[in-house]
């Protein structure tokens, strides 16, 4: 059984980092100076974190939110340990950043959630309910997408 909690201390958001980097910069290599941003510390990013039965981190993601834009958020480093993936994690993860979204930043009762998918992704965010649309792209040397999804409170 996965568990889902809101990042609320340090400790957890080193726990975040450290399955971030294990999954970017040990396997997909993205560069380490790319990976940790500014963005991660800053009061309008909210973190969650999914463990397993054994309480070990299995998967993480970041919401970005900025005040001139209510009712939009960008949903950000979402992240499954190898050994999760399959597992559900990758979902419970976006369950988590969409009720978040949902429940503080849906000024009308509705938000738009933005992401940039990596192409091998795009599937899985799809069967989320996500529209992949635009062009490939690369970030960080790895081909990417857009993608979206609007929530509704009354869906």
């Amino acid at each position: 059984m996965l568990t889902t909690e809101r990042v609320r201390t340090p400790e957890q958001l080193t726990e975040a980092h450290a399955l971030r980097l294990a999954v970017f910069v040990d396997e997909q290599h993205v560069p380490l100076a790319e990976e940790i941003d500014d963005a991660d510390f800053a009061p309008t990013t909210t973190h969650v974190v999914v463990r397993d039965p054994a309480g070990d981190v299995v998967g993480t993601g970041r919401l970005l939110t900025d005040p001139a834009h209510p009712g939009e958020v960008h949903v950000g480093r979402v992240a499954v340990a190898r050994a999760a993936r399959g597992t559900g994690a990758g979902a419970a993860v976006m369950r988590a950043l969409e009720e978040i979204a949902l429940a503080e930043h849906a000024p009308d009762g509705s938000v738009r959630i933005e992401l940039s998918a990596q192409t091998q992704a795009t599937g899985f965010y799809e069967r989320l309910g996500y529209q992949v649309y635009g062009p490939v792209y690369l970030d960080a040397g790895i081909d990417h997408r857009d993608a979206a999804r609007i929530l509704r409170s009354h869906d």
